[in-house]
């Protein structure tokens, strides 16, 4: 590993600080060191990949990741951090893409449209013709929203010439031969089809792929949906196997880092001169960690919980509070015998009670299945041993942002309802049963593994919350708070726009590229 920048005096001086270990943030940091920058990501809240309990290693929830090559900002940042094939080792395809249990109905949503087309026609034989060719539209009006998204226009536009660069954004989209007649914020999938179960059911899905509350825009529709029925993949890790892989990358560019996956460096507070950030300090260290630009890669109201008392009920902190958590995702994680799950059960499930019934606790719950880990016995190294006649069942569903214990307790109940519902006589072949949110008391970080944010932003698009630039010149944004309505996407978005803003006040022009 590369020799990291320690200067000897009580201050750090570096160019970009990130504090926090949401996604964006640390792509944005990576981004930064590859390009010559001197950065430091302290790990202010990093949940880590997951939790032990029981004597098994089991995740804080579901992790559904569409192909990244089919994600224009995700593939642009792994080629250029070279991380391509590394991260493509690691995804684990799932089968099939998506499947449906419904009340009347199980149909597996797959990428193959020969299989689509047999599963629509076993399950709903009079409406496979209008269902497929919605679809074929969603497909189409996906590649032509991702020709939206390469033209790299700033989200959410801050002012009147970054709503220009939006329109004009859209307008040659739009102008692409055989693109959709609406353009890509306007354009909707399966128009006219919107009462059907399996499409009330497919937007019932959308919503544990975003981190956006509320009715779904047609841009946020059409990228979700459509990515993952592009094909999905889970990660044993869940998605803090891609952060991991992106912020290692900081340390091997110059970089410098200060604690770790399950082990947050705590920030303590922000020393401020006016309208511009000098350092961060840390609860472990008397040192003050100087640099010229912040990236912040939390969510906005633990930030403004580091600004110094008397500026935390001003007007620069009261605009980060538009953008706040509604919901959360609670979970349970049930550790089963192979033999208790049923053989056409998928490996990402959606249970629905009632297909119109929406998307809470009492009618949805997401199943993700993955293998069983047990933790290595201590003192010993490498990795959890997978059992393998044993599967983790991941069970979730939304709960309210200000669910206390016994709320939490009361969702694990529920969701372990809706898991007899879906897998019956699972009870027989229990191993073990945890809930993340009720297992690790002492982590109060763990409530904000994927939340839903409502905003009150006027955002044309409906994907957007708190703007990339913040109210201190030298502050900017990149957590999955930027633009939630695109989900994981939106992360990776967020830290290129971050880093690209970065690196202008920086003023450097030499860009390094390997």
């Amino acid at each position: 590993m590369a020799q990291t920048f320690r200067p000897p005096a009580t201050q750090r001086l570096y160019d970009v600080c990130v504090v926090g270990s949401q996604l964006g943030g640390v792509v944005a940091g990576a981004l930064l060191a590859r390009r010559g920058f001197r950065v430091l990501h302290v790990a202010h809240d990093d949940p880590g990949f997951h939790y032990l309990d029981h004597g098994y290693v089991l995740p804080f929830g579901p992790a559904v990741l569409p192909s990244p090559r089919h994600l224009p900002s995700a593939d642009a940042v792994l080629a250029e951090l070279g991380l391509a094939s590394d991260l493509g080792r690691a995804l684990a395809p799932s089968e099939p893409d998506l499947q449906l249990l419904l009340p009347r109905h199980r149909v597996d949503v797959s990428r193959d449209a020969t299989q689509l087309r047999n599963e629509l026609r076993r399950e709903w034989p009079k409406d496979v013709d209008p269902l497929e060719a919605g679809f074929a539209t969603l497909s189409t009006l996906f590649d032509f929203a991702g020709f939206f998204l390469r033209a790299a226009p700033p989200l959410p536009p801050d002012g009147l010439i970054e709503r220009l660069a939006v329109r004009k954004a859209l307008n040659t989209a739009a102008s692409m031969p055989g693109a959709p007649q609406r353009r890509a914020d306007d354009a909707r999938p399966f128009v006219g089809l919107e009462d059907h179960e399996l499409v009330r059911s497919l937007f019932v899905a959308h919503r544990f792929l975003t981190y956006l509350d509320g009715a779904p825009s047609p841009l946020s529709l059409v990228r979700l949906l459509g990515g993952a029925l592009r094909g999905t993949n889970r990660l044993a890790g869940g998605l803090g196997t891609v952060r991991e892989l992106v912020r290692r990358r900081i340390a091997e560019s110059r970089g410098e880092l200060r604690g770790g996956p399950g082990e947050p460096a705590v920030a303590s507070g922000l020393d401020l001169d006016g309208k511009r950030v000098d350092a961060v300090r840390l609860a472990d260290s008397p040192d003050a960690h100087v640099a010229r630009v912040f990236i912040i890669a939390t969510d906005a109201s633990r930030f403004v919980e580091l600004l110094p008392a008397e500026l935390r009920d001003g007007k620069p902190a009261a605009a980060l509070q538009r953008v706040r958590a509604a919901r959360q995702l609670a979970t349970v994680n049930l550790v089963v015998k192979q033999t208790a799950l049923p053989p056409a059960l998928g490996d990402n499930v959606l249970a629905l009670r009632d297909a119109g019934g929406g998307d809470g606790l009492d009618n949805a719950v997401f199943l993700q299945v993955l293998p069983a880990r047990r933790d290595p016995k201590k003192g010993e190294k490498g990795a959890a041993e997978v059992v393998a006649d044993e599967r983790v069942v991941c069970a979730s569903g939304f709960v309210g942002a200000d669910a206390g214990r016994a709320g939490l307790e009361a969702a694990a109940v529920a969701i372990r309802e809706a898991v007899a519902d879906a897998i019956p006589f699972f009870e027989r072949h229990l191993v073990a049963e945890s809930a993340p949110l009720v297992a690790t008391p002492d982590r109060p970080d763990l409530s904000a593994v994927h939340p839903l944010y409502v905003s009150d932003e006027d955002d044309s698009l409906g994907l957007s919350g708190v703007p990339v630039r913040s109210a201190w010149k030298n502050v900017f944004f990149a957590g999955r708070e930027v633009i939630p309505g695109l989900g994981v996407e939106g992360e990776f978005y967020a830290g290129i726009q971050a880093a690209a803003h970065a690196a202008q006040l920086l003023g450097r022009k030499d860009v390094l590229r390997k």
